[in-house]
């Protein structure tokens, strides 16, 4: 059996970043540069990434994942230890799953089991660090996607049919709803000065759809035609004239014309032209600018950044009202360079995105043979990666090899293209990666597409005035258990004091604190897998009551879902032919507490009650705890004696009872406390109920029952610890209904952790499948020194 490979696609472009701030003098000294760069330090973002196994999911599988957790800037990975969460979220905003990965030197990796009545719909996979919460959600990487369930329809809750098709119809409406808008190259129409004038014509998907018409004045004179290309951008040039308004008639998709006002004219102002060739971004700026005017200045200081990283600076004098400028793309790493004019010394007047491509990015050689050990034949692959000069990369990638086709309606962005362009255009609403693979000249329209886009990661204001935002969140690794410790009796803050941590989940690991002046008590850094179970507990206050803990609790479902270009109608609206209800279909593993409840009171009212408590848990056995705690008892040895009459035999020994059954004597007293949550005693006449049984009384005692923690000085929580990646095995599911030549894609080979040392090179072996004629692979990752990479190719099997 032999193996080739038959086809290498088009790897994306990437270069080296070189920070190489300059200026028309070669010493740019201005507070707005200086500003930004401590800005930008300050912040310090991060932008996180997953690649994924395959393009689409149904119920039964896995999602198998790799997360990469870079510096937004450099896109250097992240070094030391980080966490990363990851959660799957439906269209209700609830979680379905969450993983929470110890990032190591900027990588992780772990897998969704995704459940045989896993609902079928829409959801996002969204992936950040702690530190990313400091920048909001606008940063997290997030992917929209469908997971299908051909078996669901009978499962589904009934209410669930009635929301699916609520959000079949207003997903229809938005589809049918169109919008067109206007965006002035630099920020405004100048009157006088000839300028560009971006559109786009879209839906409220933010899907892009062909339109034309034409920019008429308020005489309905036309001047200038519109016309979009299929991915609904286009751009027009005219000259505004002062005082005219100006409006636009625009037909979508051969509909009916509508019309559109475009933004005012200025009499005064700065118009902002840019463009490309091989070497240069050319500047031209136009001033029509009187000098009675606020904005009036002679100079004007130009300011070109890259994710926030000053490029450029210099301060040009206008003349004959105009300036034109030539840089040198060397100047900017590959990315989305932001331009912005500031007038008056440090006001923004004009504004302008331009993507810079200098064709450098890392190229993976794969080297494809086979060998065989034994009976088992294998897949050899040699793979090298190399910068665009040759040199080989260290770093860490993934790599992903499926059968089948791939599902043509989920877009997949690979990393090289999300940090490079998507990553830094959040808020926009569709998918920017859309319109580039639908393109024909993808340089064209990503210059079209920066032209209707104006976000930023700052306000120009607060980073003139120095105003730095608050980092709340901390990207310090481990799990944290803090709060406030209280007097409930006065709801004071208890400076310090006491506070202990068990853990429980198989460790008994005790921690210990104070609180601070203000009550506040943290343990930091705690390193625990799976579901953790723990213990808060605090000495009695005066009075002999228990403190009250007041826990700080991050939520994971402050998430309101928003339908985009990948959303899909849900399939299932109807319940099936086999429908039978299942009370766990449909519900998120999160969304249910357990029921604080006690063990209810069965053989009415006992001589005494004794609740396990602070003090009596830390009891050996059930027999200390009645040897210090219940009044009425004898104790003979090891023998309990309830005073009173005898039997006629003259045994008077207690019977013992848990949980309504009768035990013998050993095996009760022998009972831990901590897993009683109460002991009733019954003697006399109230163990009548016990028939003859209960003739020498009855000492009853009822486990403690879940979530409910029995001590009053003890607060029992569980926590999600750090996720452990499972080994990878391929789940070719046949859920009913699927045909069983069915082509859909299966992930045969999943190898998140490839490292390639100073020599780029990293072999791998992988076993021969014989049911497998042709795969596709998927490799992309990032190396050490921050350029990323991503390619694919095919390899026939013969």
């Amino acid at each position: 059996m032999g193996a080739k490979i038959s086809a290498i696609l088009t790897i994306l472009l990437f270069l080296s970043f070189l920070i190489n701030l300059t200026a028309n003098d070669g010493k740019p000294e201005n507070i707005v540069v200086e500003n930004l760069e401590v800005w930008t330090d300050h912040i310090a973002e991060q932008k996180a990434f997953l690649h994924l196994d395959k393009s689409s999911y149904q119920a039964g599988q896995t999602i198998w994942f790799k997360a990469y957790l870079v510096n937004a800037v450099t896109h250097r990975p992240v070094s030391g230890k980080s966490n990363l969460y990851v959660e799957l979220l439906d269209t209700e905003g609830r979680a379905m799953a969450i993983r929470l990965l110890l990032a190591e030197d900027g990588a992780a990796k772990g897998d969704i089991r995704l459940g045989s009545n896993f609902p079928d719909g829409n959801y996002v996979l969204r992936a950040y660090s702690g530190w990313m919460r400091n920048s909001g959600e606008e940063g997290y990487f997030s992917r929209d996607m469908y997971i299908s369930n051909h078996r669901y329809e009978d499962v589904v809750p009934r209410m669930e049919v009635f929301r699916n098709r609520i959000f079949n119809w207003r997903l229809g409406r938005l589809e049918r709803n169109y919008d067109v808008a206007f965006f002035p190259e630099g920020g405004n129409l100048v009157a006088g000065t000839t300028g560009r004038i971006a559109f786009r014509a879209y839906d409220r998907l933010g899907q892009g759809h062909k339109a034309e018409g034409r920019i008429v004045d308020r005489a309905g004179n036309t001047v200038a035609v519109l016309e979009t290309n299929d991915q609904g951008i286009g751009v027009a040039e005219f000259e505004p004239v002062r005082g005219e308004e100006y409006q636009a008639r625009v037909s979508v998709n051969g509909g009916r014309r509508n019309t559109y006002d475009l933004p005012a004219v200025h009499d005064e102002g700065y118009a902002l032209r840019i463009d490309q060739d091989e070497n240069n971004i050319i500047l031209q700026l136009s001033a029509q600018m009187s000098p009675n005017n606020p904005l009036y200045s002679e100079e004007v200081i130009v300011v070109g950044h890259t994710r926030g990283r000053p490029m450029y600076a210099g301060s040009h004098k206008i003349t004959n009202g105009s300036i034109t400028l030539e840089l040198d793309t060397e100047l900017f790493p590959s990315g989305i360079a932001h331009f912005t004019v500031f007038a008056s010394g440090d006001t923004p007047v004009a504004e302008r995105l331009v993507f810079v491509d200098r064709d450098e990015g890392l190229t993976f050689t794969p080297v494809v043979g086979t060998s065989q050990v034994g009976d088992d034949s294998y897949i050899d692959l040699s793979l090298t990666v190399r910068d665009k000069h040759g040199n080989p990369v260290s770093g860490k990638f993934s790599l992903s090899a499926i059968s089948g086709i791939p599902d043509e309606s989920s877009f997949v962005p690979g990393i090289l293209s999300y940090l490079l362009f998507s990553s830094d255009l959040k808020g926009m609403k569709g998918d920017p990666l859309v319109y580039l693979q639908e393109a024909d000249d993808r340089a064209a329209m990503a210059d079209k597409l920066l032209m209707t886009y104006g976000w930023r990661r700052f306000n120009w204001d607060d980073v003139i005035a120095g105003e730095l935002p608050e980092n709340r969140f901390s990207g310090e690794p481990g799990l944290t258990v803090a709060g406030r410790l209280k007097d409930p009796s006065k709801d004071e803050s208890l400076s310090n004091y006491p506070v202990n941590l068990m853990i429980r989940s198989g460790h008994d690991d005790l921690y210990e604190t104070t609180t601070s002046r203000n009550g506040i008590f943290v343990f930091p850094e705690l390193f625990y897998e799976g579901e953790v179970r723990m213990e808060l507990s605090s000495r009695r206050l005066p009075g002999n009551y228990p403190p009250e803990f007041d826990l700080t609790v991050q939520s994971v479902r402050d998430f309101d879902y928003d339908p985009g270009v990948h959303t899909r109608e849900h399939n299932v609206t109807a319940r099936g032919d086999n429908w039978s209800r299942d009370r766990t279909a449909g519900r998120s593993p999160y969304s249910s507490a357990p029921r604080r409840e006690t063990s209810p009171r069965v053989y009415g009212v006992p001589d005494q009650t004794i609740y396990i408590d602070y003090e009596t848990s830390t009891e050996r056995s059930l027999f200390d705890v009645l040897r210090n705690r219940a009044t009425g008892l004898q104790f003979d040895g090891g023998r309990i004696i309830i005073r009173g009459p005898s039997s006629i035999y003259g045994a008077n020994e207690a019977r013992f009872m848990l949980d309504g059954m009768f035990v013998s004597r050993d095996a009760f007293l022998g009972l831990y406390p901590r897993e009683i949550e109460r002991i009733e005693i019954f003697r006399g006449t109230s163990a009548a109920i016990f028939g003859v049984r209960g003739g020498t009384g009855v000492i009853l005692a009822y486990t403690r029952r879940p979530g409910y923690t029995g001590l009053e000085d003890v607060l029992e929580l569980s926590m999600l610890g750090y996720h452990e990646a499972r080994e990878f095995y391929s789940d070719r599911v046949l859920l009913p209904g699927t045909r069983v030549d069915d082509t859909r894609e299966t992930t045969i080979y999943w190898e998140p952790d490839i490292v390639t040392g100073l020599n780029g090179t990293a072999d791998l072996r992988l076993p021969m499948r014989a049911d497998v004629e042709r795969l596709i692979f998927t490799i992309q990752g990032v190396g050490h020194d921050g350029l990323p990479g991503y390619s694919n190719f095919t390899l026939d099997i013969e």
